[in-house]
C-alpha cells in the first residue's frame, strides 16, 4: 500500500542518491527533483517520476503531500510555499550554523547568514499553513564520492600518496554517512506524529582531524603518510593556493578549523528518530556512486 507522494528535492545529491530508493521500500511514490533529466544508467523503479528542477511547475508538486529537501535550502524556502497539499517537510540544513556564524571569513559569515535568514522564512511559511517541519542539520557528510571534504581527501591521498595537516589536527569531527541521513529522513517521514524537529545529526564516532585522515587512508589500502605542517605556514600557502595543484579550494580558515572541535550532541534525534549512525570506517565503495545493483538492494528489490 503507498505511503503516498513525496517530492524529493536534490534527489541527484549525496543524500538524495540514497533516500530515493529507501523511500520507494517503504512504499512511497517518489516524485525525484534533480538538475538535468534522469541519471544515466539508474534503474527503472515504479512509483518514481524524475523532474528537471528548472521545468517543475506547482501542478507537479500538488499530489506531494511530503517533501524532502537535501539541499540547498534555498529551493526548498522557494518551492514549500507553492506545494498546496504539503503536509510535513523534512529539510536538511547545515551544522556549520552553530560553528561558522562568526567565522573570521566574512564570505563565509555572509553565507552563513543567509542560511539561518532563508531558515527562519521557512520555519514562518511551514508555522502559518501547518507544516509539520523537520529542520536536519548533518555534520561532515561522505558516502558516494560526492562530498567536497573527505572525498577531496581521498582524492589527494590518491594522487599524492600523503597528505598535509596542520600542526596535531586534533580537533574534533563527527563524520555522518549520507545514507544514514536518509534513513533519519525516512524516518521522519513514517512518524505518526508531528515532530517540529530542529536537530544536528552526527556520524557514529568522535574523532580528531588527524585521525580521520587517517581512517582515509586505512580504507583506501594505502600507507599512512601524513606530514604535520606549522598552522600559520599552511595557512600562509593557502593563499597562493591558485599557483599550488590541488589547494585551489582550500582557505585559511579550513586550516585554523583543523585544531577546532566540531561537535554536537544528537540525542534528541537518537531518541525520537531512532537515529543509530555508523562508525567512521570508510572503504572504497564510500568514494563512488552506488550502482544500479546496490540502488535495487536498498529499494528492497532482487537483483535485476
Amino acid at each position: 500500500m503507498s505511503r503516498g507522494q513525496v517530492a524529493v528535492l536534490g534527489a541527484g545529491s549525496q543524500i538524495g542518491v540514497f533516500l530515493v530508493p529507501r523511500l520507494l521500500a517503504q512504499g512511497f511514490g517518489v516524485l525525484a527533483v534533480r538538475r538535468g533529466a534522469r541519471p544515466a544508467g539508474y534503474p527503472d523503479f515504479e512509483q518514481l517520476r524524475w523532474q528537471d528542477a528548472e521545468a517543475l511547475d506547482d501542478a507537479m508538486l500538488s499530489d506531494a503531500q511530503m517533501l524532502v529537501s537535501t539541499g540547498p535550502i534555498s529551493l526548498a524556502a522557494r518551492l514549500v510555499p507553492r506545494s498546496r497539499n504539503l503536509q510535513r517537510a523534512v529539510v536538511f540544513s547545515t551544522s556549520s550554523v552553530y560553528s561558522k556564524f562568526a567565522s573570521p571569513d566574512p564570505a563565509e559569515q555572509a553565507q552563513i547568514r543567509h542560511i539561518v535568514k532563508q531558515e527562519s522564512e521557512l520555519g514562518a511559511v511551514c508555522a502559518a499553513r501547518g507544516i509539520d517541519l523537520c529542520l536536519l542539520r548533518p555534520t561532515l557528510i561522505y558516502g558516494c564520492g560526492m562530498d567536497g571534504t573527505i572525498s577531496w581527501l581521498a582524492r589527494w591521498i590518491r594522487r599524492f600518496g600523503f597528505i598535509p595537516v596542520a600542526g596535531a589536527a586534533a580537533g574534533l569531527r563527527q563524520p555522518v554517512h549520507a545514507d544514514d541521513l536518509a534513513m533519519a529522513a525516512v524516518a521522519a517521514l513514517v512518524s505518526p506524529d508531528p515532530l517540529g524537529l530542529e536537530v544536528p545529526l552526527c556520524g557514529g564516532s568522535t574523532l580528531s582531524f588527524r585521525d580521520m585522515v587517517v581512517r582515509i587512508f586505512t580504507g583506501l589500502g594505502r600507507p599512512v603518510r601524513i606530514l604535520s605542517v606549522p598552522p600559520g605556514l599552511f595557512a600562509a600557502v593557502t593563499r597562493l593556493g591558485r599557483m599550488i595543484p590541488g589547494l585551489g579550494g582550500v582557505r585559511p580558515e579550513m586550516v585554523r578549523r583543523q585544531a577546532l572541535d566540531l561537535v554536537f550532541d544528537d540525542a534528541r534525534a537518537r531518541a525520537v528518530l531512532a537515529y543509530r549512525p555508523r562508525p567512521f570506517e570508510p572503504g572504497p565503495a564510500e568514494f563512488e556512486l552506488p550502482g544500479a545493483e546496490r540502488l535495487r538492494r536498498l529499494a528492497g528489490l532482487a537483483d535485476a
